[in-house]
């Protein structure tokens, strides 16, 4: 095993006068401390949240360069001392954030809200390189099965929807508005008719609409009028049960909230700083309208969604729109910019 590695780093964030600067180097490959292990990356998914990162939305981390990646599935090269539980030639993915594991969040089991969060890519270097060190707890087995390119997205670009809706309450009978039909609002669409829900997918692309009644949406409504909630009230009767937000949009978020019947319930998943503004309070207490937060995963969820790709009850095959070498990422990242291509999910192979 060589002692150099080849990853893809973030040199300079993009600014107003100047694109950012992303290129290939070859660095020292890491060793493992006695309680960590090495995982030599087969797969690492091309998210909107590296884009964030070099365009500097994101904070970047303490120190550039930077590596970019946090989507990422590999094999165990070599443990530490004090492990135990893994060995060399071991499949895993890692999971997309690290928590602490002894806060009072994590030890309920919500290990996304912890304080000390660290996200590989962001806060720290990440997995678009040919080796990335880990914790033991933030492994997850992949079953044999399944390949690395899926077991990748699926840390993120599949995890991140399930547990919103698992924080939307959506299941059998009810009627789910997934507006924003990126990566994460399809595989929401895919999951949500796996729960037994009825699904209306929103968004201003007809590319994107099309595409999410190929993939099992009952409905879809263009939005670019500004005004979908309107529709999804006259195709519902009144409103959806539940609507998820994926763009990351406070007028999104207001459609979001409109949409949904008295006794609704509207979780936003996209990240943005804008400030909120919706329905008059009155309204919102009158009808009792729920309106909750959701970010990222856990463990237990990741964990969930490698059971149903085991019992093949969700189909993955459809997400991964192309795989490329670490040299094609800033070309995927316009791509994810300007949607060229309507990309669902990019995954980066061959690394080592």
């Amino acid at each position: 095993m060589s002692d150099s590695m080849a990853a893809l780093r973030l040199h300079q964030v993009r600014t107003d006068d100047a694109p950012e600067v992303l290129q290939v180097d070859e660095v020292a490959r890491p060793d493992p401390a006695p309680h960590q292990v090495l995982v030599e990356i087969r797969a690492c998914g091309v998210c909107a949240s590296d884009l964030h990162v070099a365009q500097g939305v994101t904070p970047h981390g303490p120190v550039l360069p930077q590596t970019l990646g946090h989507e990422a599935a590999g094999v165990i090269a070599t443990v530490g001392d004090e492990v135990i539980d893994w060995q060399p030639g071991d499949r895993v993915a890692i999971l997309m954030a690290r928590p602490c594991h002894v806060c009072a969040v994590c030890t309920v089991g919500r290990h996304n809200l912890c304080p000390s969060l660290s996200v590989p890519g962001i806060d720290a270097d990440g997995t678009m390189a040919g080796f990335a060190l880990a914790e033991p707890a933030a492994l997850v087995p992949i079953p044999p099965d399944v390949s690395f390119e899926q077991a990748a997205i699926t840390t993120d670009a599949v995890a991140t929807p399930y547990h919103a809706l698992k924080r939307a309450g959506v299941g059998e009978g009810v009627t789910v508005a997934i507006h924003g039909l990126g990566g994460l609002g399809m595989h929401a669409i895919l999951l949500a008719k796996l729960a037994g829900a009825t699904v209306i997918g929103v968004d201003i692309d007809p590319v994107n609409l099309d595409r999410a009644l190929d993939w099992g949406a009952d409905e879809a409504v263009d939005a670019s009028d500004g005004q979908p909630a309107r529709r999804i009230r006259e195709l519902t009767g009144g409103g959806a049960d539940r609507a998820l937000e994926f763009v990351g949009s406070a007028r999104t978020v207001d459609q979001a909230v409109k949409s949904v019947a008295p006794g609704g319930r509207t979780t936003i998943v996209g990240l943005t700083n804008e400030q909120l503004a919706t329905v008059p309070i009155a309204r919102f207490v009158s009808q009792e309208t729920e309106l909750v937060g959701s970010f990222g995963s856990t463990p237990q969820d990741l964990g969930e969604l490698f059971d149903l790709l085991e019992e093949q009850r969700l189909d993955l095959t459809r997400s991964v729109t192309a795989t490329i070498r670490l040299e094609e990422v800033p070309e995927a990242l316009h791509a994810l910019e300007t949607r060229e291509g309507h990309p669902i999910r990019t995954v980066v192979t061959g690394l080592v």
